[in-house]
């Protein structure tokens, strides 16, 4: 998302990424690697579990969140969302934009 971030904005849209892992190697990881938009830290997974990406078992791992995008409205509903099959999956931007576009430009601007 980092590549995509100023066309994000430029749609009107704000970016926020959730990560349900620990914060401490969050915050190494972006001391070292900053990125341009707000990163939240969810270690006890309730975003993940209120979204409905929560596994707590899986193929490819145990207790994690699913890889999702989700599209909130102006109102903070949500309108369009993606959650991958697998951890290596994500939105390609165009749909992500696409969805953002679909809002309209009052629902889209933060």
């Amino acid at each position: 998302m980092r590549e995509g971030h100023a066309r994000i904005l430029a749609a009107g849209a704000r970016l926020v990424v959730v990560l349900c892992q620990d914060e401490e190697a969050v915050r190494g990881h972006f001391a070292r690697d900053p990125v341009p938009f707000p990163v939240a830290v969810d270690a006890a997974r309730s975003a993940a579990r209120a979204f409905g990406v929560h596994r707590l078992l899986g193929f490819d791992a145990l207790n994690i969140a699913r890889p999702a995008t989700f599209v909130l409205d102006h109102a903070g509903m949500v309108r369009a969302r993606f959650v991958a099959r697998f951890q290596w999956q994500s939105l390609p931007l165009e749909d992500l934009l696409r969805a953002v576009s679909a809002l309209g430009p009052k629902a889209a601007s933060p």
